[in-house]
């Protein structure tokens, strides 16, 4: 049943006093026409409950910008939206191209540090990122009293005697939902196994993320990636968020998380008043069998204030390393791998409680 200004509706109730549903949420195609975001395609969506944001059909199906009840949950880089024509791959180049936005993809066969492979050199967080979606549907209707939002597209990336691999994305939400969700379906188009490395780059801005902002969740163990994690007490404080600093190097840290029996987990970022008593927070829900890894990613310099919060099926150290540890995923010729990610808006001390208890249970 449709919830709408904090009322249960039936589609009937609903529809007598609407002409069409974008009064109340949906979502709308669009094309940016100015600098190096122009030709991207977009799409717009709102749910009616405060949570609306963006989705790049024209960028890898990513997500640049969200808000709910008009404040900010993400992190803008100063590069904005820029289209794929400007892909620069090699290196550290990704950057260029890198807007970081509520969500980067980082893969299909790549993600991760710069690396070398079996000869070949791979740039920072693959390609997908920066690859057109095809097969591009947006479907808004009513099941039943729900009106549900859904948007689908399709990536490939293929290299002729190499890899051919593709990844579908359906992104769904609804009218009176504070969440919506993301489902993943990686697929080997071809007969060889190939390296399976996919990277929710999820990042968390101002004013959600402030020296008031701390991270939840069931985190049974805290590894720092390198010798820089753990100066300054950083692993110590790795959960809570500074004021934006004059001189900060990057922090990363990977999170090992407790689960219910069906592998189910959870990392949230709470802040209790962003700044005028408002508390809002976003839980981050998936499951371990699909994506095992999650990542940190501390970075609160001036200008560059951001937490990432990334969920992924390896760890971002380097595709050539990962192999010489034995320790790259592939997925078999002719199968596919299924992910899904859920983003929930919490707004209500009562519900962060809630789930800093759970978060305890499962530790």
């Amino acid at each position: 049943m449709a919830y709408y200004l904090g009322k249960k509706w039936k589609k009937g109730e609903l529809l007598s006093y609407i002409g069409d549903p974008l009064q109340v949420a949906g979502a709308e195609s669009f094309c940016y026409t100015d600098g190096k975001a122009s030709g991207v395609k977009g799409v717009r969506v709102d749910t009616g409950a405060g949570l609306s944001f963006t989705v790049l059909p024209g960028r890898g199906m990513d997500i640049p910008s969200a808000s709910f009840k008009g404040i900010n949950l993400n992190y803008l880089s100063g590069t904005g939206v820029i289209s794929p024509a400007y892909f620069e791959e090699p290196g550290l180049g990704f950057l260029r191209n890198f807007f970081v936005g509520l969500l980067t993809t980082c893969g299909i066969t790549n993600a991760g540090a710069p690396s070398t492979d079996g000869g070949e050199a791979f740039g920072l967080h693959g390609r997908v990122s920066n690859a057109e979606a095809e097969n591009v549907c947006v479907e808004q209707d009513w099941d039943g009293d729900d009106f549900l939002i859904t948007l689908k597209g399709t990536m490939r990336e293929s290299k002729p005697f190499f890899e051919n691999m593709s990844l579908s994305r359906t992104v769904q939400t609804g009218l009176g939902w504070k969440k919506f969700k993301i489902t993943d379906r990686v697929d080997n188009r071809g007969f060889d196994p190939q390296p399976l490395m996919m990277l929710y780059h999820i990042n968390f801005g101002y004013p959600l993320l402030s020296p008031n902002s701390v991270i939840v969740g069931p985190i049974k163990k805290t590894d720092p990636r390198d010798d820089e994690a753990v100066k300054g007490r950083g692993l110590e404080e790795c959960l809570e968020y500074p004021k934006p600093q004059d001189t900060y190097l990057e922090k990363v840290f990977f999170h090992d998380l407790g689960t219910d029996k069906e592998q189910n987990t959870f990392i949230a970022l709470f802040n209790r008043d962003i700044g005028d008593g408002t508390p809002l927070g976003i839980r981050m829900s998936f499951n371990k069998k699909q994506l095992p890894y999650l990542v940190e990613w501390k970075n609160p310099k001036k200008g560059f204030y951001v937490l990432g919060l990334e969920p992924g099926t390896v760890l971002p150290i380097g595709r050539g390393v990962l192999r010489e540890q034995k320790r790259l995923m592939f997925l078999e010729g002719q199968s596919s791998h299924t992910m899904t990610i859920e983003l929930e808006i919490i707004d209500s001390i009562k519900e962060m409680d809630a789930i800093e208890k759970k978060a305890s249970e499962l530790k």
